[in-house]
C-alpha cells in the first residue's frame, strides 16, 4: 500500500470513529428479527466495506441474529441509507460481496441468522404466506369474531384484559381497569378507594387475585385472575371499540374447550433470574404466556406449516416466531402518551418477560401479514447475493477456523448482566423444539451461578480465539455497553490478554432504549466502539479515570442541551470511550458518574 493510499485509510477511519454514529435502527433488515441491542446491517456494512476488500472473510464471534452476516451479503449491493451513512462519515466504501463466520451459542438466534441470511425467493415466500393465513382462516379464523357495537359481524384487532385487585382492608376483589383507569384525561391512578368500603389503596400494594382454573391442556393450575374488559375491533374500514358483551364471553368459553393441534407444545419454562413472583405467578409452563385464544392460534398456524415445501418453511417459521414474543403473549401490553385520548398498542418490553396489569391479546392473523410484508422486502434486498454466510451453532471460546483466516471482526458481545437472553429466547426456542445450553452461556447471572469472574475467562477465551484466526494486519470492531466498570474492567482484561490494543473509539447513538434502560436510573445512552488491532499499543497517558471524568463534564456545554438527563446518560459512554482509547483502566460507576456530572450542572447554573 503507498503512503498515500495509507494516508487515504487512515484519515478514512478517523472519520468512521472520530463521532458518535448514528445507529440507523431503522429498515425492513432490522425489523425482521434482531436483538434489541443489536445495530442495523446497514450500519455493521460500512464498516466492513470500510475496512475489508471485496472477497473478504469477516468474523463475529457474538453472532446474535446473524446481523453481521447480513451486513457482509449487503455489501454486494448497497442500499440508499449505505450509501447516505457511508457520505456522512466522509469514507468511501468498496463495495462487492463478502464472505461470513457467524459464532451463536443460541438456538433461537442460530436459527434466525441462518433462514435471514439464506433467504427464499421473495415472490414465492409471499405467496406460501398468503396461502398459511388462508388456510388459518379457514381452520381457525372464528375465534377473533364480534359483532361491533351495530350489531353488525366484524372482526377483534384486540383485546385489554385486567387484573384483579384485592383490597388489603376488606378483602373484596375489583377490576384493576375499573378502579385504576382514569379515562378524562387518560391516566393511571397509582391510588383508589375501594368500590366496597371505601379504604384509600395504593396500587402497587394491592394483592392480585388469583384462581383455579384448567390450562390448555386441560391441567388444574393456580393462576393470576384476569377479566377482558375492552374490544377493539373492524368491520370493514370501519374501525371501533366497545366493552365486551354475553356473546363475546360465549366465545372465549367455546375457545377454552377447543382442542389443541397435537403439535401444540406443552414445555416446562426454565426460569433464572427474570422470575417475579407477581406477575409471573402461575406461570410454568409455556402455555401460561398466552391466552388459549391465542395459543390456539400459534399452535394451529405452526402445524400448518408441514405443508408447505422446505424451501419456504423455515422463513416462515421464521416470520411466526419474529411475531410471537413481541405480541402473541400475555407481554404484549397498552401505554399511555401524551396527547392520545386512548391507549396506544405496543409489543411486549424488550430485555425482560414483563406482563403487565392490563395485558393484551392480538389478533394474530392479521399481525402476521402486516410483519410478512417487512420480510419481503428483507427478502428482497439480499436474495441473489454472491456472498457467503456459514453459521455456527456453538461456543466461539474454541472456532474451528484457520490461523489467521480471517480480515476483519465486528461483534456486540454480552453486556455482563445486561440481558439474559437464554432465558428469554425460550418463548421461541421451545416451539422450534431446541432450546439454548446455559452452561455455555456468556453471560454475569446469579442463577446460574456465573460471576464477573467467570465472565472475564469465558471472555479472554473468545478475544482469544479472535486474536489466533485474524490476520496480523486485520482490526476487530466491538460494540460494548454496561453501566459498572466491573464489567469494562473484565472486557479490557479479556482483549489485553489476547494481544489486542484500542487504535480508536466511537459511541453508537442508540435511538431506541432497552426496557432496563427505560426504567433503570442508571441507565447509559449510546454504545463505545472500539477498534482493535494486534499492534501493541505504548499508552503514554498520565491522567486518571478520575481526571478523564472531570474533564469529560467540564467540557460539556449544558445549555446547548434540551435534555439534560439524556445528555448526561451519553457523557457516560463518551468517559468510558475516552479512558479506553488512552489505555486508563475504568473505575467509575454510571451512578457515581452522573452524580458527579450532576454537581457541576448545579454549579453552572448558579
Amino acid at each position: 500500500m503507498s503512503v498515500s493510499s495509507i494516508r487515504k485509510h487512515s484519515e478514512a477511519l478517523n472519520n468512521l470513529y472520530s463521532l458518535p454514529l448514528p445507529s440507523h435502527r431503522t429498515g425492513p433488515l432490522y425489523n425482521a428479527f434482531s436483538y434489541p441491542t443489536k445495530i442495523s446491517p446497514e450500519a455493521i456494512a460500512v464498516f466492513i466495506a470500510t475496512h475489508t476488500k471485496p472477497g473478504a472473510n469477516v468474523l463475529d464471534a457474538f453472532g446474535g441474529s446473524g446481523t453481521t452476516g447480513l451486513a457482509a451479503l449487503l455489501c454486494d449491493r448497497p442500499t440508499n441509507a449505505m450509501l447516505d451513512l457511508a457520505a456522512k462519515l466522509g469514507v468511501s466504501p468498496k463495495w462487492g460481496a463478502r464472505n461470513a463466520h457467524i459464532y451463536e451459542i443460541s438456538s433461537l438466534g442460530t436459527f434466525v441468522a441462518k433462514t435471514l441470511c439464506n433467504p427464499p425467493d421473495p415472490v414465492k415466500f409471499f405467496d406460501a404466506v398468503k396461502k398459511l393465513l388462508s388456510l388459518a382462516e379457514s381452520s381457525i379464523g372464528w375465534v377473533y369474531k364480534a359483532q361491533d357495537p351495530d350489531g353488525v359481524s366484524g372482526r377483534v384487532r384486540h383485546i385489554i384484559w385486567s387484573d384483579v385487585l384485592i383490597c388489603p382492608e376488606c378483602n373484596s376483589e375489583q377490576l384493576y381497569w375499573d378502579v385504576a383507569v382514569q379515562r378524562k384525561p387518560l391516566a393511571l391512578q397509582n391510588t383508589f378507594a375501594c368500590q366496597v368500603c371505601n379504604h384509600k389503596v395504593a396500587v402497587d400494594k394491592s394483592m392480585r387475585a388469583t384462581e383455579k382454573v384448567y390450562d390448555s391442556f386441560g391441567v388444574k393450575n393456580v393462576q393470576k385472575k384476569r377479566v377482558p374488559v375492552r374490544i377493539y375491533g373492524s368491520t370493514g374500514t370501519k374501525r371501533w371499540a366497545r366493552d365486551l358483551t354475553a356473546d363475546d364471553i360465549k366465545l372465549i368459553k367455546k375457545i377454552d374447550k377447543a382442542e389443541l393441534p397435537i403439535s401444540a407444545p406443552d414445555k416446562e419454562i426454565i426460569w433464572g433470574d427474570l422470575y417475579r413472583a407477581g406477575y409471573h405467578t402461575g406461570i410454568t409452563k409455556l402455555h401460561h404466556f398466552y391466552t388459549k385464544r391465542n395459543f390456539l392460534v400459534i399452535s394451529t398456524l405452526w402445524n400448518l406449516l408441514e405443508e408447505f415445501d422446505k424451501d419456504v418453511r423455515d422463513a416462515l417459521r421464521l416470520l411466526l416466531l419474529s411475531y410471537n414474543s413481541t405480541h402473541s403473549t400475555l407481554m404484549t401490553r397498552v401505554v399511555i402518551k401524551k396527547n392520545q385520548n386512548d391507549f396506544v398498542l405496543t409489543g411486549a418490553q424488550s430485555g425482560v418477560l414483563y406482563i403487565s396489569g392490563l395485558p393484551v391479546e392480538k389478533n394474530i392473523l392479521e399481525g402476521i401479514l402486516r410483519k410478512s410484508k417487512t420480510f419481503v422486502d428483507s427478502f428482497r434486498l439480499i436474495y441473489g447475493s454472491s456472498g457467503k454466510v456459514i453459521v455456527y451453532n456453538k461456543s466461539s471460546e474454541k472456532m474451528s477456523l484457520q490461523e489467521g483466516s480471517i480480515d476483519y471482526v465486528f461483534t456486540d458481545p454480552p453486556f455482563g448482566d445486561y440481558i439474559p437472553y437464554a432465558e428469554i429466547n425460550q418463548i421461541n426456542e421451545l416451539w422450534l423444539g431446541n432450546i439454548t445450553n446455559r452452561k455455555k452461556e456468556l453471560i454475569v447471572s446469579p442463577s446460574q451461578g456465573k460471576t464477573v469472574v467467570h465472565y472475564e475467562q469465558m471472555m479472554s477465551n473468545v478475544f482469544r480465539e479472535i486474536f489466533r484466526v485474524l490476520k496480523p494486519d486485520g482490526m476487530a470492531t466491538v460494540v460494548f455497553h454496561s453501566a459498572h466498570s466491573n464489567i469494562w474492567r473484565a472486557l479490557v482484561s479479556s482483549y489485553i490478554k489476547a494481544g489486542f490494543s484500542v487504535s480508536a473509539t466511537s459511541v453508537l447513538d442508540k435511538i431506541q432504549s432497552s426496557f432496563k434502560q427505560v426504567v433503570s436510573e442508571v441507565s447509559v445512552k449510546g454504545d463505545p466502539l472500539l477498534l482493535l488491532s494486534k499492534k501493541s499499543n505504548a499508552y503514554s497517558d498520565r491522567r486518571t479515570c478520575l481526571d478523564i471524568a472531570i474533564e469529560v463534564i467540564a467540557n460539556t456545554n449544558y445549555s446547548r442541551v434540551r435534555d439534560d438527563a439524556v445528555d448526561v446518560q451519553r457523557l457516560y459512554s463518551t468517559f468510558i470511550s475516552n479512558c479506553l482509547k488512552v489505555g486508563v483502566e475504568v473505575d467509575i460507576d454510571a451512578k457515581v458518574f452522573f452524580s458527579m456530572a450532576k454537581k457541576s450542572q448545579k454549579v453552572l447554573s448558579l
